[in-house]
């Protein structure tokens, strides 16, 4: 059947469930597809099918570092880990020359946290955006989230950046970026109490971040902290019993996201030497299931997780090198080598590739 006897509806039913690297071939084989795929509209669709189909470990590697003439790329290892694709995309820039501090992303957007400014890219699309700090930027205290709010007027999100001062010393300064305005404002939350010290880990979740670390209260006792961009406030989220604790007792800990909207906690205690998932229902946390850690990977550093379609989790682990972990309750974990000869890695999470334009972006 040719495409001109398919609808529009099915057209656009079709390509909302393709790959993001697909569809960006794709644009230049049809006048029409290419409109459809620039749609915000469209964009959104595709983004919620991505959210639930796409699992992959996304690496960020600075091959600038090895050789001048490569630049800084991203690598991609997707649910077949047998094959893991290095797929180089590039960066926008080169990192070695202007160094990421932290790196957060949502829908697709990259926010990068250097020692002068912030930079939002989507290296799908090559598109960067260089953002100005404000008055008392400080990369080595400063936490940051990355964002939206619905716009009931537009009908479209309004994307926007959240940045809080860490430490005891330090007062917990809480400023918004607006994309459309390109300006920070103060906002004033006076039952945020801060963290003492940079989050331990961060996620966004249908446009809200979220934040793990220890709280300024000198308690030695975690929290977690998300920002909603529509009131301006911090609202804390309570804990998991089994993590509710001093930092002794917890070896490893961090937030992700199961399945496309579920947030998750993964939580290594020091006695058990177990991996426990967590995931939050109804406002709830429930646990999803424990594991042992992998024999030769207890001496390595949790970088990001997820959950596979068939409930078995993975993990991407780092110690001397790269590897990737698939397991379950009940199983034995496979180990994946993976990424040993490429630049140093920066950082990594489950990201998603999305046809998102960054607001306010000119070539």
């Amino acid at each position: 059947m040719a495409t001109m006897d398919l609808s529009s509806d099915l057209v656009e039913e079709i390509l909302s469930r393709v790959p993001a690297r697909s569809l960006v071939r794709l644009r230049s084989t049809c006048k029409q597809w290419e409109a459809l795929i620039a749609e915000p509209r469209f964009v959104n669709k595709h983004l919620s099918h991505m959210r639930y189909r796409e699992q992959q470990f996304t690496v960020f590697n600075n091959e600038h570092i090895v050789s001048p003439l490569f630049g800084s790329t991203t690598s991609y290892v997707g649910i077949d880990f047998n094959k893991p694709e290095n797929c180089g995309v590039k960066l926008p820039f080169p990192i070695a020359l202007s160094p990421a501090i932290n790196i957060s992303h949502c829908d697709g957007l990259l926010l990068y946290v250097t020692k002068s400014m912030l930079l939002v890219a989507n290296p799908l699309l090559s598109q960067k955006r260089w953002i100005k700090c404000s008055e008392g930027f400080d990369h080595s205290m400063d936490a940051y989230g990355l964002g939206y709010l619905f716009n009931q007027s537009s009908g479209f999100y309004d994307y926007k950046v959240v940045r809080f001062r860490c430490g005891i010393k330090n007062s917990s300064r809480v400023e918004v970026y607006a994309f459309k305005s390109d300006s920070w404002k103060v906002v004033v939350d006076t039952n945020f109490g801060g963290f003492d010290g940079l989050p331990l880990s961060s996620v966004c979740l249908r446009g809200t971040p979220y934040w793990l670390g220890y709280n300024k209260s000198g308690n030695e006792l975690m929290s977690i902290q998300s920002f909603d961009f529509s009131k301006e406030r911090f609202e804390p989220l309570f804990l998991p019993p089994q993590s509710i604790g001093s930092r002794n007792l917890v070896k490893y800990i961090s937030l992700g996201i199961v399945r496309g909207d579920q947030l998750s906690l993964l939580l290594e205690c020091h006695e058990t030497s177990k991996l426990h998932l967590w995931v939050m229902k109804q406002q709830h946390w429930s646990r999803m299931m424990t594991v042992d850690v992998p024999q030769d990977a207890i001496y390595g550093k949790y970088f990001s997780s997820f959950v596979e379609r068939n409930g078995r989790l993975a993990l991407l682990i780092k110690s001397r090198n790269i590897s990737i972990y698939i397991g379950g309750e009940n199983q034995d974990f496979k180990r994946f080598e993976y990424f040993t000869g490429l630049g140093p890695m920066l950082s990594d999470c489950c990201y998603i590739q999305s046809l998102l334009q960054i607001p306010g972006f000119s070539r």
